[in-house]
């Protein structure tokens, strides 16, 4: 089909196959069942071929007619829906939601009609999307949902958990939770994301290539999963700081007595990685491993106005946006339920940090890889914080390596953990080995 052929001109072969391929899915089925939802799919460049989509208790029906136009509108240019229904996908093209954060309007991207309900419906509009790809791609019908691979289920797992009391300027006196696993003589201090918790790291704690070489602990962020609302902290008034992420960090870090520890995170957690390593000698940091980071990113008014969601809802849907479309579904799924059990305003606040608190400009240059390592990682299908931003960030800070992840997105450690081993480990005998060479 040509790049320039209309949306309905390259959904038509495929329209039924779409419904069959929709209205099997379990996840569509549940959230549909008491909704009634119209929208329309159509390309910005020719807006009188629409596909319309109605959605009616449950099921849904594909239209090319429709003489009402529907409440909001998917509106990309042909060569954009052509670069997301075909294969191999590329990024930003994995997600609309890539489509819309990455071209937006001045590419011809953008939501039309009513906002809130682009944003209230955003879960059954992402499903719709996701199953009609499957149908165009020529993939089976999905009539059960994904199960957990085989090395995944584990009878007796290895994370143990604890809490600490902690006092820090930012946050006061404030509960703990970390976990840990593994008995091997590394250090190893995994950062969660911006408003999630130390689930994202429950696969790689438990694999037994990590545990014989690593003590691994993971933490809880004051007000992220289970740990505690700090006593200084505000309820709706959050912001995550450098001094603060720091602060928590450094307390822990003597709490537990790591020594020459390696510090690795995603997303914000990379960003603090490389705060880290300019306060190496200071903290005791012989190593970090920065993913999906660089030294900054500007903040971008979002082109959507999305006040009054559900944010239990939308966060999850827009993080699933940037996860790599190859990573296996068990694991997405675990990813979006994870992003759907925030507290009030924590993402948000973590966001803050990601964009605009976070500004290493000037500092990647003094980083002493001699005596902290720096190994970054980015997952080519990351728009957030792409491959050439990371790259150009390594290359500021001397001796640092760079590699890019094939296949992971976003979120490399949590949606696809045995693709991301192999990484890490590389990661982790880097380290160690240049560590090695100067002491």
């Amino acid at each position: 089909m040509s790049p320039s052929a209309t949306i309905r001109q390259l959904l038509q072969p495929h329209i039924r196959d779409c419904e069959d391929h929709i209205n099997h899915d379990l996840d569509f089925r549940a959230c549909s069942k008491s909704e009634n939802c119209t929208f329309s799919i159509v390309s910005s460049d020719n807006r009188s071929e629409p596909i319309i989509i109605n959605i009616q208790q449950g099921e849904a029906s594909i239209l090319t007619d429709c003489p009402q136009v529907p409440p909001f509108g998917l509106c990309a240019r042909a060569e954009h829906w052509h670069a997301f229904f075909t294969q191999p996908l590329v990024r930003p093209y994995q997600s609309f939601w890539g489509m819309l954060r990455v071209l937006g309007e001045h590419e011809g991207v953008s939501v039309t009609g009513d906002q809130e309900a682009f944003g209230r419906y955003a879960r059954l509009w992402r499903l719709v999307l996701d199953r009609m790809r499957d149908a165009v791609h020529g993939k089976p019908v999905r009539k059960r949902l994904d199960e957990p691979p085989d090395d995944e289920v584990i009878e007796e797992d290895a994370v143990v958990g604890r809490y600490v009391w902690l006092t820090t300027t930012a946050y006061g006196r404030v509960k703990v939770y970390y976990e840990t696993a593994g008995n091997g003589p590394q250090d190893i201090l995994f950062l969660h994301t911006a408003g999630s918790d130390s689930r994202q790291y429950h696969s790689l704690m438990n694999n037994l290539g990590l545990q014989s070489r690593c003590r691994m602990y993971a933490f809880d962020l004051p007000a992220h999963g289970k740990s505690s609302l700090g006593s200084q902290q505000s309820i709706g008034d959050y912001a995550l700081t450098e001094e603060a992420y720091i602060g928590i960090i450094a307390k822990l870090i003597n709490h537990l007595e790591l020594r020459n520890a390696i510090v690795c995170g995603a997303s914000m957690a990379g960003h603090i990685c490389l705060a880290l390593a300019t306060r190496a000698r200071e903290l005791d940091i012989r190593g970090v491993i920065p993913c999906e980071a660089c030294e900054h990113l500007p903040a971008t008014a979002p082109i959507y106005d999305l006040r009054g969601a559900d944010a239990s809802l939308l966060d999850p849907e827009r993080v699933l946006g940037m996860c790599a479309p190859t990573s296996p579904e068990y694991f997405k799924r675990q990813i979006w339920w994870q992003y759907s059990t925030q507290g009030h305003g924590i993402f948000a606040g973590d966001l803050k940090f990601y964009f605009k608190g976070w500004d290493g400009r000037g500092r990647m240059e003094g980083i002493d890889t001699q005596f902290c390592p720096v190994y970054m990682l980015t997952g080519e299908y990351d728009y957030s914080c792409t491959i050439e931003a990371s790259q150009a960030t390594a290359e500021k800070i001397p001796g640092a390596r760079f590699e890019v992840m094939e296949g992971l997105g976003h979120f490399p450690l949590t949606e696809d953990p045995g693709r991301m081993v192999p990484y890490f480990m590389r990661a982790l005998e880097y380290i160690q080995a240049r560590r090695e060479g100067f002491e």
